[in-house]
C-alpha cells in the first residue's frame, strides 16, 4: 500500500475491455508528510476520486482484476481508499529525524 496524491485523470477512445466503465486516474506516490516519492502511475478506482486528492494504492494485481471482473485484466493498480487526513503518531518523525 502507498500513499498518494490524484493528479489526473486517464481519458482513453480505445482501451483494453476490462478497463471500459472504470475510472482512470494518475496518481503521483507520496510519503507521510505528502512529499513526492517515485513516478506516476495510472490507477482504476471505484470510488471516483478528484484532482488533489490523497488515496491509498496498492499494486494487487489480483485485487485490482478482481474489481474489474476480468482475471486476463492488465491492471494492476487500484484506488483502495480516499483519505480525509494523514498524522504522524505521537513522537513520531519523519526521515530525518524532524517532528
Amino acid at each position: 500500500m502507498q500513499l498518494a496524491r490524484i493528479v489526473g485523470n486517464v481519458v482513453s477512445s480505445c482501451a483494453h475491455k476490462s478497463a471500459e466503465g472504470h475510472a482512470l486516474f494518475l496518481c503521483q506516490p507520496i510519503d507521510e508528510l505528502g512529499r513526492d516519492c517515485g513516478d506516476i502511475v495510472a490507477a482504476v478506482s471505484p470510488f471516483g476520486g478528484g484532482l488533489g486528492s490523497t488515496v491509498v494504492l496498492s499494486a494487487d494485481g489480483a485485487a485490482t482484476r478482481g474489481y474489474v471482473g476480468d482475471p486476463k485484466s492488465p491492471l494492476r493498480m487500484s484506488i483502495t481508499a480516499v483519505v480525509d487526513e494523514v498524522g504522524l503518531a505521537a513522537g513520531g518523525k519523519d526521515k530525518e529525524g524532524a517532528l
